[in-house]
């Protein structure tokens, strides 16, 4: 289980610090309808867990179908998801059918219980629920001391249908469609593509006003991945993290992950040692990090997690 750590608080978002769990109603969720039928929950949040945003930092999305409801990704802890059905129940009465994780980060499906007497259908790639089921303890854990108690002891609801190759499902008179992005940002990775309402929501393969965490995936992959999703020719992009942008997001997003690649190239090349090589990545991530904030608080991880994987491709 990867451990994080949280950065610098927002507390201004959340009137109160947590000492307990934290209940339903003290998230404040509001849908926002980007194309018809299709809805973003986005967190103010920019940071890791913590008690001011009571764990909830990551974005949802739900989509009402003619016969009910898909939902992508559900938060951080039992009662986050119990908050976002009830934010869902605003906009439709239909039932919540399916559920698509986009990937295995805790922070994306702990909130599945809060949907259990829906009884969904609930999908996400095989290496995925692989690492959900080993580290599903190990997340909840570091969510509650990250935040002071607040995501609580959350019980877990595994996704139950494996997604591994590009599929394309019609849930309730809708096409939706699963990309698997490789390794990208993590082992079994899925991405979301609505083609009739041109939206896309892809998880953490893209954050946009915020540093992306590389720590868990294979970046060269990544980097190619991000030529598919820019010729989807997608009109709205709901992230992992960060503010909903339009298509511009991607090439950018994909800039910055070939600056970072190139950078620790360099050092490799240069025979430089991991340490020593952040500075070399400072210089070519230079007129970047400005669209990224974050980027120093990740800088160092991301190099040490990067050095091997650029060290095998070089030589």
């Amino acid at each position: 289980m990867i451990r994080v750590i949280a950065c610098l608080a927002v507390a201004a978002l959340w009137p109160v610090q947590a000492l307990a769990a934290a209940s339903p109603e003290q998230y404040p969720m509001t849908p926002e309808e980007v194309a018809p039928g299709v809805y973003a929950v986005i967190t103010p949040a920019r940071d890791f867990p913590n008690p001011e945003n009571l764990g909830w930092n990551a974005n949802m999305a739900f989509v009402v179908t003619d016969d009910g409801v898909l939902v992508v990704d559900t938060g951080s802890s039992e009662n986050m998801g119990v908050a976002l059905r009830n934010a869902i129940r605003s906009v439709t009465d239909r039932p919540v059918r399916w559920i698509v994780n986009t990937h295995s980060h805790g922070d994306h499906w702990l909130g599945n219980y809060g949907f259990k007497d829906d009884a969904p259908e609930i999908m996400a790639g095989s290496a995925a629920i692989a690492r959900m089921e080993q580290q599903a303890q190990g997340w909840i854990d570091s969510f509650n001391e990250m935040t002071e108690g607040a995501t609580g002891e959350s019980r877990t609801l595994f996704p139950d249908t494996a997604v591994d190759e590009p599929t394309e499902r019609v849930l309730g008179g809708t096409r939706v469609v699963l990309l698997p992005s490789g390794d990208s940002h993590s082992p079994g990775d899925l991405v979301v593509w609505l083609p009739e309402t041109r939206v896309l929501i892809p998880g953490d393969v893209v954050y946009t006003d915020r540093a992306p965490s590389v720590w868990d995936g294979r970046v060269a992959q990544w980097i190619e991945f991000m030529d598919t999703l820019i010729a989807l020719e997608s009109e709205v992009v709901i992230p992992g993290h960060g503010r909903i942008e339009g298509p511009e997001t991607l090439p950018r997003l994909k800039g910055y992950l070939t600056a970072l690649w190139a950078g620790v190239e360099e050092g490799v090349r240069q025979g430089l040692p991991a340490h020593e090589t952040v500075p070399v990545v400072r210089e070519h991530m230079a007129k970047i990090v400005a669209d990224y904030p974050g980027f120093e608080d990740k800088v160092n991880r991301s190099v040490a997690h990067m050095y091997e994987e650029v060290e095998d491709a070089v030589f």
